[in-house]
């Protein structure tokens, strides 16, 4: 990653609906153009879709770096920024990339270390290290419906995996902080011969004291 100081932002360009904007800063330096990009979408399995959680991340984001609503981005061209590159993108903030296991780890059981845990509408994201990169292992609870091309929490669902959860890490969903920095051993699996995850193993049980 390279920060690149003070640009100028020059343009910004609407697609999908206006549900994504590019925004193009000028490096005058360097002679090159770096495009961010704000999308209210999120992309899941190979396609983008309608994301609420996202979409007020995005409007926030328009707000609190530009002062304007994101269908106003355009307003703020002249402002000037400091931009992070990152070998495939851009951003107007430091990134923490999740990186994507391998055919060849395939089978692999490997121990990491837990650096966050995050709970939104789509469900339970565990990120953890290994080898300096950062992975995540997902516990999903909604379910996408295709006529509305939007993700909708499934209560009964969300209740086993917050109770599978606990089961599995000896604490509630509401104090899933207290695993950052817990090591886990983690097993990389493939499901239908395509779909590569980790998979984190359940903490070893405490013997009951006799």
């Amino acid at each position: 990653m390279v920060k690149l100081t003070n640009l100028e932002l020059i343009q910004v360009n609407y697609e999908n609906d206006n549900k994504k904007a590019v925004l193009v800063f000028l490096d005058e330096e360097r002679g090159e153009i770096r495009e961010v990009t704000f999308n209210k979408q999120i992309f899941e399995d190979g396609k983008f879709i309608d994301s609420d959680e996202k979409a007020e991340k995005v409007e926030s984001w328009c707000t609190e770096i530009f002062g304007v609503p994101f269908n106003s981005l355009g307003t703020a061209v002249g402002v000037r920024k400091d931009v992070y590159a990152y070998d495939t993108f851009n951003s107007l903030f430091q990134v923490q990339q999740v990186t994507k296991f391998e055919d060849d780890m395939v089978g692999q059981i490997l121990q990491a270390e837990v650096k966050e845990v995050i709970v939104d509408n789509i469900g339970i994201k565990i990120r953890f290290e290994f080898e300096g990169n950062i992975y995540e292992s997902k516990m999903g609870y909604s379910d996408y419906i295709e006529a509305q091309k939007k993700w909708y929490v499934n209560p009964n669902k969300k209740a086993k995996q917050f109770a599978k959860f606990e089961e599995k890490f000896g604490v509630p969903v509401e104090k899933k902080d207290d695993l950052i920095g817990e090591t886990v051993m983690v097993e990389v699996k493939k499901a239908m011969g395509k779909f590569i995850f980790p998979e984190i193993k359940p903490f070893p049980k405490k013997k009951a004291k006799k």
